[in-house]
């Protein structure tokens, strides 16, 4: 696949247009199965080509799509707000949540929020439960935890209503009720089976200093999800206790005490970030994919890092560069960037 040519659509994780819910177009049905099909070149032409014969449910199913395609983050949210400006409610609900998940993904929450909140959302109860959804997570982003908790827990219906328990155990855990939220993530694991959950579940009880109940937590993920993200964190996380384990046993024998702050959670720390702005290269759901376009750019910058987030329940690996004072600063690097490489890059603030 050309990076260039997929970073908003994989970064910002866009919905799957439901074309028949808007027009019966025939050009925007060949376009929607290139489209799953990954050619999204010939589903680009396929889908202007015939815009003349549309209606307006149709055309603003094709701006949907358009936006889809497109590389670049200001044509895309100019193609979105077309659709929202449009008279074809359906097509409008999901411009609009689709523009604010693009925001979301790059860092705006307040920008998301805003509109999320621009009226009622309507549409389907899968597209509804979204916006809540992401509602609550721009909250926790902004650090406004009591608002966001009370927002995920309206979101008791659909496929969001686990992951928001899931968000309402890491704000208890975050806020040190740990054991609310080992009762929620518990609750969770005995239900879904979730390997995120399990976890976090581990983790807290390493909080709580039972590190033989974390280390079974921990040994239960590998064994029945071995090729998970979290798989390689709790054999990670495994290492560090065993060796902590061996090293507080060797300073006990000789006379010492145990460390204030666990190798575990030395580990976990992140680092604190200055600045106040950096440019982002898209998200992608597969690392080897954000690897390689970070190795792209280290050749011509420096400061080049992948970080791992969530999104909607996916993890997610997001290729940002620098570090800036000012968006004037970072525009010149994006532009330098577009010229040489080919590479569309969103400055975004640092939270």
């Amino acid at each position: 696949m050309n990076m260039g040519k997929r970073i908003l659509a994989i970064a910002f994780g866009l919905t799957a247009l439901s074309i028949a819910a808007y027009a019966a177009h025939p050009a925007l049905k060949r376009a929607e199965e290139l489209f799953r099909r990954a050619d999204y070149e010939r589903a680009r032409r396929t889908t202007v080509a015939d815009t003349s014969s549309m209606d307006r449910s149709s055309l603003a199913a094709a701006l949907l799509m358009l936006a889809r395609i497109e590389t670049d983050y200001v044509k895309a949210e100019a193609l979105l707000r077309r659709v929202m400006a449009s008279e074809s409610m359906p097509a409008a609900e999901s411009a609009r949540l689709e523009l604010s998940t693009m925001r979301y993904a790059t860092g705006d929450y307040a920008g998301a929020i805003e509109l999320l909140s621009a009226g009622e959302m309507h549409g389907s109860e899968r597209d509804v439960g979204k916006a809540a959804y992401f509602s609550a997570l721009c909250r926790l982003q902004l650090g406004d935890n009591a608002r966001a908790a009370a927002e995920f827990a309206g979101i008791t219906r659909g496929e969001y209503s686990s992951w928001s328990v899931l968000a309402r155990a890491d704000i208890d855990a975050q806020d040190g009720r740990l054991a609310e939220a080992i009762e929620k993530y518990e609750g969770l694991v005995r239900s879904h089976r979730n390997p995120i959950a399990i976890f976090k579940l581990a983790e807290c009880l390493e909080q709580l200093g039972e590190r033989e109940k974390a280390l079974e937590r921990y040994r239960s993920l590998i064994d029945e999800f071995p090729r998970s993200f979290e798989a390689g964190r709790a054999n990670e996380k495994i290492q560090l206790l065993t060796a902590s384990k061996s090293r507080t046993k060797d300073e006990k024998q000789a006379g010492g005490g145990e460390s204030g702050v666990s190798p575990a959670r030395e580990a976990a720390e992140p680092a604190g970030a200055e600045g106040k702005f950096t440019i982002q290269f898209g998200s992608f759901g597969t690392k080897a994919n954000a690897l390689a376009v970070s190795e792209k750019l280290g050749g011509m910058f420096r400061g080049v890092r992948v970080e791992r987030f969530e999104l909607e329940g996916r993890v997610m690996h997001r290729v940002r560069v620098g570090i800036y004072e000012s968006r004037e600063s970072a525009a010149k690097d994006v532009a330098r960037a577009k010229e040489r490489l080919g590479l569309t890059g969103a400055i975004v603030p640092l939270q």
